[in-house]
């Protein structure tokens, strides 16, 4: 452990291991580096490791492989992760928590399918039925998907810009997400204020069914007749 500026920190070493051998440039990030995204260093076959000096504190992270796309590919969710990775830093240097992440060979298996109304009682489906008409308001989804997608804290402008909505609509949806506890709200003491919204633990476990309906609403819209002439 160290001391730098009067603050004690810690060298921690982060791991990923590739068993699928086909990533070419993993970055990490999180929020011990205000989820900014730092290449990894290849240190053998198919192993890749960053090191950083952190604080004291509880941090949530994870790796990106670079796609061309707005995020990249989110690895931890390959991994089978549903929500980010989380480290603690104590006080006196110990480290405890998740450090390393391993990318298996062959896709998980997510084809394990649970009939989902069996066994529901009368109470229960009235509450499944209040969430799935929250989720089906307009926009909704695209406001969800586009801040469970960032991994990261994100600001008003960019989840308008992403999600295509107005900022009056913007708003009422943001207001709801949090109310019912699927979006977390921070407000940064900056002139002017910073607002940043993030998905919270259980909105993260969503994220792989969430891209599932996208995907099949993709390949599935125009036969349908969902099309705009």
């Amino acid at each position: 452990m160290m001391r730098s500026s009067g603050m004690a920190v810690t060298d921690v070493s982060f791991m990923l291991y590739d068993e699928s051998k086909r990533l070419r440039t993993p970055h990490i990030k999180g929020s011990f580096n205000d989820w900014i995204l730092a290449p990894m260093e290849k240190i053998e076959d198919a192993t890749w490791t960053y090191s950083q000096s952190i604080a004291e504190g509880t941090y949530e992270w994870g790796v990106v492989e670079p796609d061309g796309s707005e995020w990249g590919v989110w690895l931890p969710e390959k991994a089978g992760h549903r929500v980010n990775l989380v480290v603690t830093v104590s006080r006196t240097g110990g480290v405890d928590g998740a450090t390393s992440i391993r990318v298996p060979s062959k896709p998980l298996d997510t084809n394990n399918v649970v009939e989902p109304f069996l066994g529901l009682s009368v109470k229960d489906r009235k509450g499944v039925d209040e969430l799935l008409k929250l989720l089906s308001k307009a926009s909704m989804l695209n406001v969800l998907h586009v801040i469970i997608s960032a991994r990261e804290p994100v600001r008003f402008g960019k989840i308008q810009r992403l999600a295509g909505i107005s900022a009056t609509s913007l708003s009422r949806r943001l207001k709801e997400l949090e109310g019912c506890g699927l979006v977390r709200r921070s407000t940064h003491n900056t002139i002017p204020p910073t607002v940043e919204y993030q998905a919270t633990q259980v909105a993260f476990e969503m994220g792989p069914s969430l891209i599932h309906l996208y995907n099949w609403a993709i390949d599935n819209h125009a036969k349908l007749g969902f099309t705009q002439a």
